[in-house]
């Protein structure tokens, strides 16, 4: 568990920094855009990022577990990752621009207020973008965490910088938010390939055996991942036809504040997962172990939540948004739910079960799409982080189920925390402060703190 803890530290001291620069980032956004022109950016980059993730074709899994297992030679992976993500990400953009053309994406998109060319310029990122999820996978196979993370870091930071120049230079605000994320996809690819290129040199040859592999293995993956992501996002289209932008911004800071909960879970998973796929973890015993605590932890931060939700969302974010508050305090139980079921996927998934998290995923979709059709007309905003919070929990309790079929466990083994947990809990604080230089034995910081 050493390694481990080692691990799981600096991908969570990461993480916060850039939950951190993130967060401020959407802070900036909503003082700038307002609620309106907020919502507007955020279903631009929906588009965005859904056109992305039906690219990866679960290429991007399949490198983690082929570049930890070490079943084919890396530089095949890095060439095969240069290759599918520049034709797949330019394939993409032209059947995008292919689609315009024949007028149906521009009525569709101005049926719901989105803006069809600042869309159409921030599709540009899709090669970028597919190279970055696909060589960062790469360093979290090969277990590469300081560098993995520093691309986690590098995205929210340079986002958070680039937004603040953008909005100094140009008068178009929506036009410099888009510019501002057009450019900080492109700085974080060329930081990923240098560190990729540190690891493997590229052949310029396609490995179709790996090609065929990392389709066949991510696919079932793919379809999960693609699935869970419409499961988070979909109701952001729905909210948009239903209602309109201004409550489109409104839930975007509701999403954004309650998802920053799966800050503890998302770094759990991050660090398990290659774990798992390469040796033979007890992860019977571990990952029950890591769900009991981050229980604790999710529980712990929703409460701060439910209780001074008002007043973060008018502070932070201004007044504007305060309709924001409600559906926020309607998706923490979900959110709470489904933090558990990341870590229960990743550790199946790890296992090589990949198709149980697409079964959950799937279930949940269906869910989140039925209950979103009958709870938005009738609560608008309220109703659909209310389907969210419901399709979460099936999602969870689909993966509870399996995982306590295949090991052989109970949901007890999951949720109710134990005396060994709170030990193991001292260590991981005591290892955090230590590897922080707060140590409390040691309260004066060392003088040469970069020896």
């Amino acid at each position: 568990m050493n390694s481990f803890r080692k691990d799981w530290f600096l991908t969570f001291l990461t993480q916060i920094l850039a939950f951190l620069f993130s967060f401020l980032g959407s802070v900036v956004l909503a003082r700038f855009l307002g609620p309106e022109m907020r919502g507007n950016f955020a279903l631009i980059l929906l588009i965005v990022s859904t056109s992305g993730l039906l690219g990866t074709l679960g290429i991007d899994i399949a490198n983690v577990y082929f570049s930890a297992n070490k079943k084919y030679d890396l530089s095949d992976i890095v060439s095969n990752t240069y290759f599918s993500s520049a034709v797949v990400g330019t394939t993409i953009i032209l059947f995008f621009f292919g689609l315009s053309v024949t007028g149906l994406l521009r009525e569709l998109l101005s049926e719901t207020g989105i803006s069809f060319w600042h869309a159409s310029f921030a599709m540009i990122t899709v090669p970028f973008f597919l190279f970055t999820t696909f060589s960062s996978k790469i360093l979290l196979g090969r277990a590469k965490f300081l560098e993995f993370n520093i691309v986690i870091f590098s995205q929210a930071s340079l986002y958070l910088l680039l937004i603040l120049v953008s909005f100094a230079l140009l008068n178009d605000r929506l036009l410099g938010a888009v510019v501002a994320y057009i450019s900080s996809v492109i700085l974080v690819s060329l930081i990923v390939f240098f560190f990729v290129r540190k690891l493997a040199p590229a052949r310029i040859r396609l490995n179709r055996p790996l090609l065929k592999s990392s389709l066949l293995y991510g696919g079932r993956g793919f379809l999960g991942n693609l699935v869970q992501f419409l499961n988070y996002r979909l109701d952001m289209f729905l909210v948009a036809y239903f209602l309109d932008m201004a409550a489109v911004g409104y839930y975007t800071i509701a999403v954004g504040l309650a998802e920053k909960l799966w800050l503890i879970p998302g770094s759990v998973a991050t660090v398990l997962f290659p774990k798992i796929s390469s040796q033979d973890t007890q992860s019977k015993h571990i990952t029950p172990k890591l769900c009991r605590m981050t229980f604790l932890f999710l529980v712990f931060l929703s409460l701060i939540f439910l209780l001074f939700s008002g007043s973060i969302v008018s502070m932070l974010f201004g007044p504007d948004f305060v309709p924001a508050t409600t559906p926020l305090i309607i998706l923490l139980p979900g959110v709470v739910f489904l933090g558990i079921g990341k870590i229960l996927s990743s550790d199946l998934a790890g296992k090589g079960r990949t198709g149980i998290g697409s079964l959950a995923a799937f279930l949940s979709l269906i869910t989140n799409l039925l209950l979103n059709l009958i709870l938005i007309p009738k609560w608008g905003i309220a109703g659909a982080a209310l389907a969210s919070t419901l399709a979460y929990s099936v999602a969870s309790g689909v993966l509870g189920i399996s995982f306590a079929m295949i090991y052989g466990t109970s949901w007890s083994d999951f949720l109710l925390i134990r005396r060994s947990d709170i030990t193991d809990f001292r260590l991981i604080l005591a290892d955090t402060l230590t590897r922080a230089h707060l140590d409390p034995r040691n309260v004066n910081p060392p003088i040469h703190r970069d020896a």
